[in-house]
């Protein structure tokens, strides 16, 4: 591994430099998003709850989609050139799911890990100056923001801190 790829390789462990090039950006983020999809399979293939395994196939698809994109636009701005993957640098993101505080642990890693991604595409919509590559990184940090929110919701109902809104406040369900 050149001295670079050693560096850009710590940029996707969460150390994100504010000066990445398109290209780096895009590296970084597919290795996060595979490494998200790594790790939301794993949990699916081990949680018994058929609702949990669902959210989690369903968090692990919407990484993949992600990584294809992104794949996508590397080989579009790499003048068709398709992004040399690597296996070995992606991160794996370590947890054992075994009962409900497992759970919960998995459900925290999760949360960290897509406001790390939101964060990551926020600067990276922030820092590029490709009007294409800014709203890919735009919808990318919303679509991480959305995962976002559902593991919190996730993690308040299984620490029942979970709140119904008022049936009476005005809001998002009036017609």
């Amino acid at each position: 591994m050149k001295e670079e790829e050693k560096e850009e390789y710590k940029e996707a462990e969460g150390q994100v430099k504010a000066d990445l090039t398109v290209v780096e950006a895009l590296s970084v983020a597919i290795y996060n998003e595979q490494s998200a999809f790594d790790f939301y399979t794993r949990l699916s293939d081990t949680i018994k709850n058929p609702s949990g395994k669902e959210k989690f196939k369903f968090l692990a698809s919407d990484e993949k989609r992600h990584r294809e994109l992104l794949e996508k636009h590397h080989t579009k701005i790499s003048g068709g050139k398709k992004f040399p993957f690597d296996p070995d640098k992606v991160k794996t993101i370590q947890v054992e799911v075994r009962d409900n505080t497992t759970a919960s642990e998995a459900l925290d890693i999760g949360i960290k890990a897509e406001k790390e991604a939101y964060e990551f595409y926020r600067r990276s919509s922030e820092g590029s100056k490709d009007p294409e590559a800014k709203k890919m990184f735009l919808m990318l940090a919303g679509e991480e923001e959305k995962h976002y929110n559902v593991l919190m919701a996730e993690k308040q109902a299984l620490t029942d801190q979970f709140y119904w809104f008022s049936l009476d406040t005005p809001g998002i369900m009036e017609y």
